[in-house]
């Protein structure tokens, strides 16, 4: 087999992966992550706005805490949120969250190189 079709396979196969691991997380994990910031204003008026349970919904609601978590210094100097609300959540629960996007920081990089690979 060619190295570029063995390539593109796992890259589409990543794809599938990163998409169930979304959903896994979207699922099973953002009620518990949004109980650690049940006094969060900003948190609070975006689960207000996205409060139905369709996947739109609770993507934007997840995307909301991946930034507050990703991002903790830049959050804490704007006021959204406070350093005690962030020092509550689980070491392990805050994977859980972060793990959808840096996989897809990962994935996305891996389609920049397939496409390059794919024209030349």
């Amino acid at each position: 087999m060619d190295i570029f079709l063995i390539f593109t396979i796992l890259v589409f196969a990543a794809g599938l992966i990163g998409a169930v691991l979304s959903f896994y997380v979207e699922y099973t994990k953002l009620e518990a992550l949004e109980s650690y910031f049940s006094e969060n204003k900003v948190v609070c008026d975006n689960k207000r706005f996205w409060g139905r349970n369709t996947h739109i919904d609770r993507f934007y609601r997840m995307l909301l805490i991946n930034q507050l978590l990703a991002m903790p210094k830049t959050h804490i100097k704007r006021g959204d949120v406070t350093e005690a609300e962030l020092a509550a959540i689980p070491l392990s629960l805050k994977r859980w969250a972060l793990w959808p996007t840096n996989f897809g920081f990962i994935w996305a990089a891996s389609l920049f190189i397939w496409s390059v690979w794919y024209r030349w």
